[in-house]
């Protein structure tokens, strides 16, 4: 399988026509760029769980705008925004350090579920996060935009950052096979972080490409305790490693 970045544009500016299309024509997004995935790892590919850890919309224009209105946020990611210390980009890249080592980057993919943003600034969190839900529903459900994104990259282990986020856009998984959605935990479950409690909605399908595509809808990062955030989600990924290693070994 040959998967790089350009697989992602072609598939939003020709496949898609992200901007150019009549339902992104009803969307209420203010800054209408959509973004490319934040990170997509050289060897993602070569991993047997294939993690896919998908955030709430951006904020700004993290990235140059091609002549397309599409955005590349790939020399930020790489020249700042990975290494911040924002609950959003260090929870993550701790977790993933755990499961991969201090080269975890070159083994995962990160993106967002909703590509066009109604919100500016920073990626710190801090601006009020202003998603519609027409926005939801139009890159989600009618777009099917993060789906097609998963599916082009085979991924087999989804972590979506969007448990307050409009999760009944996240009902219908189109990418799985009829009748294969499991549910683990019931939409509303919740676990114990810290003094918190956590979204934590846990599904299993098949697909096309796999019998076990695994799918955790949990809580942002952001606002959680680090250490209890970052040891419950790498225990969850660890469990799938050690279930993929041992089904290719």
């Amino acid at each position: 399988m040959n998967i790089t970045r350009p697989t992602f544009q072609t598939l939003f500016e020709r496949d898609l026509s992200l901007l150019a299309n009549s339902i992104c024509a009803q969307c209420d997004a203010q800054l209408r760029h959509p973004l490319l995935p934040w990170l997509l790892g050289e060897r993602f590919a070569e991993t047997a769980e294939r993690i896919m850890f998908i955030g709430k919309p951006h904020r700004g224009v993290p990235g140059e705008i091609l002549q397309s209105g599409v955005i590349d946020p790939t020399s930020v990611v790489a020249e700042e925004l990975w290494n911040k210390n924002w609950p959003y980009w260090s929870y993550t890249r701790e977790v993933a350090e755990n499961i991969y080592g201090s080269r975890a980057s070159d083994f995962i993919c990160f993106s967002n579920m909703i590509k066009c943003t109604n919100t500016p600034g920073s990626q710190d969190g801090n601006s009020t996060d202003r998603t519609s839900y027409v926005m939801a529903e139009c890159c989600v459900s009618k777009l099917c935009v993060i789906w097609q994104e998963i599916k082009n990259v085979e991924a087999r282990t989804l972590v979506f950052y969007t448990f307050r986020l409009f999760r009944s856009v996240l009902h219908h998984v189109p990418i799985a096979l009829a009748g294969s959605v499991r549910e683990i935990t019931p939409q509303s479950h919740t676990v114990q972080c810290r003094n918190k409690r956590l979204g934590w909605w846990e599904r299993t399908c098949k697909t096309s490409w796999t019998d076990d595509l695994r799918i955790l809808v949990v809580g942002h990062p952001e606002r959680m305790g680090r250490n209890e955030f970052v040891e419950l989600l790498t225990n969850w990924l660890r469990t799938r490693k050690t279930t993929c290693s041992a089904i290719h070994a």
